[in-house]
């Protein structure tokens, strides 16, 4: 059979755990994670300015998609035909919560053409971070 607490005690209890939940740091909470997608033009501009602030790397993939400009049509060979989804490139970096409103800066200044399709840059938190080489974790990983 269990005991049951006194209700103040039970009380105190549930106060201290509320207290712990909501003052403790997430695991990696000083990691964030940029999803950038940009023109397939601007990659060269945009990696040459992330690594004149500080990025140390980055992860790029060739994708198709659109967004409220949904696509466009072409002429080939006198034929009209639509591109539904149109090429562009996706930057994956991880940083240090410090640093992620200047890479976005960076990233929104260099990648930006003032035309429809420059783009979208999701900021994310990461819960965790290693190193596969060393182990190292969270904001040492990077």
């Amino acid at each position: 059979m269990l005991a049951r607490l006194p209700d103040s005690a039970q009380n105190d209890f549930s106060a201290d755990a509320n207290n712990v939940l909501r003052h403790r740091k997430p695991k990696g909470a000083d990691v964030k994670l940029i999803i950038a997608t940009i023109k397939p033009f601007k990659l060269e501009e945009v990696r040459e300015a992330l690594t004149d602030i500080g990025v140390r790397g980055m992860m790029v993939t060739e994708i198709k998609g659109f967004g409220s400009q949904s696509g466009h049509t072409e002429i080939y060979r006198g034929a009209e035909y639509a591109v539904n989804f149109v090429p562009k490139i996706k930057l994956e970096i991880a940083v240090s919560s410090s640093m992620a409103d200047q890479v976005v800066d960076t990233i929104t200044k260099t990648a930006r053409t003032g035309k429809i399709g420059d783009g979208k840059i999701f900021v994310l938190d990461i819960t965790q971070a290693v190193r596969v080489r060393t182990g190292e974790t969270n904001d040492d990983a990077l």
